[in-house]
Order: C-alpha cells, then structure tokens, then sequence
C-alpha cells in the first residue's frame, strides 16, 4: 500500500509537471512574439530565418517547481541555476559582452562547488572550477542548431539517470523532471523548422543542471569515467577552441567552425540529421560504456576518444578538400 501510494504521488507530479510546463512554454512564445526575444539571422548563423529564443526557459521552470512541490531547502543547485537563468535570459534579450557573462560562470561554479574544499580536495576544486566554467560555455557554444541541445540532453540525462540506478540517495525525480522538460521542449525545437531555440537561458541552465549531476554522480560512485557521457560534445568544442586559438580568434565570440556547424553550412546536412547524430553517436558509446566491465573502462574512453578525433579531423580536412 505504501509503495503504490509513492507511485500514485509520483504519478500526479510528473503529470501536473507535464501540463504546466507546456503550459509555460505556450505561454512565453505568446510573450517573446509580442515582445520580439528572437534570433535574427546574422552572418554567423545556422538559421536562415529569424525564431523565437529563450524556449530553454522552461528548464528552469521545471527545477523551480521540483523544489516547490517537494518543499525542498533552497541550496546551491537552484541558486545557481536561478542566477544562470536570469543573466543568460537578459542576455538573450539584449547581448552582453562576454566578460562580465563569464564572470557570473566563475561566481556559480564556485558557490556551487565550494564544498570541494570543506573536503580537503583544494586540487580538485580548481580544476572542477576551471572545467566547469568552460563545459557550461561549450555547451551554450554547441547550440547552434536544430534540436541538438534536445536530444544531446535527452541522451547524457539518461545516460546519468541509468547510472544512478540502485544507488542511495539518487535525485531519480530531479533527472525525470529536466528530462520531461528536455521532451517538451525538443517538440518545438526537434523538427526542420524550429518554432523556437533554447536560447542562452536554455543551453547555460542545461549545461550547468547536466555539470552538477555529473559531479554528484562522480563523487558519489568515485568513477570519473562516467565523463564519457560528454565525450562528443568534448571533442568537438576543445579541438574547435584549439583550432580558433591557432587562427588568433577570439574563443569567446560567436562562430561557425564547430564540426556541427561545418556539417551544416559546407556540406548542406539538414540541422536535425545533424543532431540526431550527434546524439545517437553518444548513445552508443554510452551503451558501449555500460556493457563493458568497469576495470576496461579507462581503456574503452581513450579508444573512443582517439576515435572521434580521428574523424574531427578527417572531417576538417575533407572540408578544406572541398573548399579548395
């Protein structure tokens, strides 16, 4: 009886949640059309027409009703989430420069990982706050496409919600939450002709939600491996950094030398084959990553890793090919 008054109460949330979040979402397109918050095209652009922004928005709606109904404490996660979703949704609406962008990541990411230290692990702080400013950027850096935010979420939250399975104190409900969030939001997103982009709100918010549940889940199985889930996502954006730094540009900048983009715009792939592969590639590796014994899997992400950046370069390189 206990257990099926749990589920029952599971049930009317992730069902109530459903509802008010597309609730939302229809919401703010009625607002951003009346108010203009959209992506014009530029000549840096993926997008040939201009579309709404700032659909991503419903991410944080989503974690700000889980500790809502579930009368959580506020802690470091929605705080940060809350000023990540506020200074990115600003800037969605009016473009801020980069450094003071940048240094709200720094101030989050500290706050947010500060316990590190409490712990003894000073080295470990650092280079988790060094990282996670630089995932949360890649990762608004990646969205520069049809539903590739969507479904590359979709895939790395399941990924971290399998993982967690049979662990004690897993945040299970969170990770359903963001991914009914994720699901409601790549139906407008997904398709050929988007009706909205996630937005800087949408891709910062994800990027920093998916860094917190990766740093839990590592502490809590003490397995860094567990970083593959990111792996595509990595290998494009640090040799795309590489890449820019060698041409003197400036990293912070919007661009369009991303393999994704280059796939888009040299060699004409539609945005949402684009994404589905990205994502259907990082599922198989993480099925992969799951099937093989866990003293392989150091072996299995150096292999994988030397993979994907053998065919980052081919990729480059035929592009050259074709532009010459």
């Amino acid at each position: 009886m206990v257990s099926e008054s749990i589920i029952n109460t599971s049930n009317v949330y992730l069902g109530l949640l459903l509802v008010i979040l597309i609730t939302c979402e229809l919401l703010y397109f009625f607002i951003a059309r009346k108010l203009r918050i959209g992506d014009k095209v530029t000549s840096r652009s993926s997008h040939r027409k201009y579309k709404l922004t700032g659909g991503g928005i419903i991410f944080i709606i989503a974690v700000a009703f889980y500790y809502i109904w579930f009368k959580r404490p506020i802690d470091s996660l929605l705080i940060g989430s809350s000023i990540l979703a506020l200074i990115s949704f600003i800037d969605d609406i009016k473009n801020i420069s980069p450094t003071p962008r940048l240094f709200v990541h720094f101030i989050v990411v500290f706050y947010s990982f500060f316990y590190i230290i409490n712990w003894g692990f000073i080295d470990i702080f650092i280079v988790v706050l060094i990282c996670g400013v630089g995932f949360i950027n890649a990762y608004n850096f990646m969205d520069g496409i049809n539903g590739i935010t969507a479904g590359y979420s979709l895939v790395t939250l399941c990924s971290i919600l399998f993982y967690y399975s049979g662990l004690p104190s897993a945040p299970t409900t969170l990770i359903q939450t963001l991914i009914i969030a994720t699901l409601i939001f790549a139906f407008f997103n997904f398709r050929k002709n988007a009706i909205c982009f996630a937005g800087d709100v949408g891709s910062i918010v994800m990027g920093y939600l998916i860094l917190y549940l990766l740093i839990d889940l590592i502490w809590a199985t003490a397995d860094p491996t567990c970083i593959i889930f990111l792996i595509v996502y990595g290998v494009d954006t640090v040799f795309t950094i590489i890449q820019r730094l060698f041409m003197g540009e400036n990293i912070l900048l919007p661009h369009r030398r991303h393999l994704y983009q280059v796939f888009a715009n040299q060699w004409g792939f539609e945005h949402y084959t684009i994404a589905l592969g990205y994502a259907m590639t990082q599922m198989g590796i993480n099925v992969g990553y799951f099937i093989i014994p866990q003293d392989y899997r150091w072996t299995y992400m150096i292999f994988i890793t030397i993979i994907l950046s053998s065919i980052y370069f081919l990729a480059k390189r035929s592009t050259r090919s074709r532009q010459h």
